[in-house]
């Protein structure tokens, strides 16, 4: 297996264009030193040293992919304020293309701030609406779409909740442009909406989203079986991957026995962005000739790394390739 994985991402992944269309956001961290309390109320008063930006949600998978040497294309909403114009410069400046990045008249750009000192979360501020984007905004996504769906391997579609993926009939209606054009449509979704997931090459949800999108309580291997083969049942997704943290990813297809693949053990930094990680490598090696099973083992690995890693993450092609030679 290990001269497969290698083969395809050394020289699969940098031949692929893959859309990835979601909620974006951007990440920003105010950094700075804390050295009293203050004395207007009990809360320490931080010193600003500078601040950080990167580009989260459905972003921050476009970056994965991109790291991995995938050929990207981004697609979502993101406001004409400061925030989105960072963004939209920012992706461009790497080479992923933003074309396909709409803006809608009184939409913020979705920004979570965090304040920080020394690697520790003080709080987070969010600015974001997370009311479903309007029908005038889901048809320019649509006509984005169908106007470069030939131009691409594999669609993402990443749904973070914040409007983007609310109707399901804009759902359905992506599904079906990648099924009629031959494209590998996959979704990381923490709705509960998943009727509209129908013919999806396979949807990604963990084990809190599985749970709350089925309502049963996931406490052992019977009530996982239960919970994912309901899943797929009301999906009607061609399989469903389901993310457990430290135990790993279990796989559901119809008529099949469950599949689980244990993580590798690691020294876990951060666990931030992680499925980000697993659904960018798995969509990957399905277009880079993998089977579903041998993605899983390979989202594995990339996953080891990002855990590893402060903050959302990315693994390079390079840092691939040599955990694979370690195993």
């Amino acid at each position: 297996m290990r001269e497969n994985l290698k083969q395809a991402v050394q020289n699969g992944f940098s031949t692929k264009s893959i859309l990835v269309l979601g909620d974006l956001m951007v990440d920003e961290y105010i950094l700075g030193k804390v050295s009293r309390i203050s004395p207007e109320a009990p809360v320490p008063v931080l010193n600003y040293k500078g601040r950080e930006r990167s580009a989260g949600g459905a972003s921050n998978v476009a970056l994965n992919m991109h790291a991995m040497g995938g050929r990207i294309a981004v697609a979502g909403v993101a406001a004409e304020d400061e925030s989105g114009r960072w963004l939209r410069n920012f992706l461009d400046s790497i080479g992923i293309a933003a074309d396909g990045i709409v803006s809608e008249d009184n939409r913020m750009t979705t920004l979570k701030t965090r304040f920080a000192t020394k690697g520790q979360q003080l709080l987070r501020m969010d600015q974001e609406d997370s009311s479903g984007i309007a029908p005038e905004t889901r048809k320019r996504l649509l006509d984005y779409v169908s106007a470069h769906i030939q131009e691409w391997d594999a669609v993402v579609l990443s749904d973070y909740c914040k409007g983007v993926f609310e109707d399901a009939e804009f759902v359905r209606t992506l599904i079906r442009i990648c099924n009629e054009h031959d494209v590998v449509v996959t979704i990381d979704s923490k709705s509960r909406n998943i009727a509209a997931f129908e013919n999806a090459d396979f949807v990604k949800p963990n084990n809190l989203e599985l749970e709350n999108a089925v309502d049963i309580k996931i406490t052992d291997c019977a009530s996982l079986d239960k919970a994912g083969k309901k899943y797929l049942a009301i999906s009607k997704a061609k399989s469903i991957i389901v993310t457990r943290g430290a135990d790993g990813i279990s796989i559901f297809e119809p008529e099949k026995e469950r599949r689980d693949y244990a993580s590798k053990a690691v020294s876990v930094f951060d666990v931030t962005g992680a499925g980000d990680t697993v659904i960018s490598t798995i969509t990957l090696g399905l277009i880079s000739g993998l089977s579903l099973d041998e993605s899983a083992v390979l989202a594995n690995i990339a996953a080891g790394v990002v855990i590893g890693k402060r903050g959302t993450a990315t693994v390079s092609q390079e840092e691939l390739l040599e955990e694979i030679n370690e195993k």
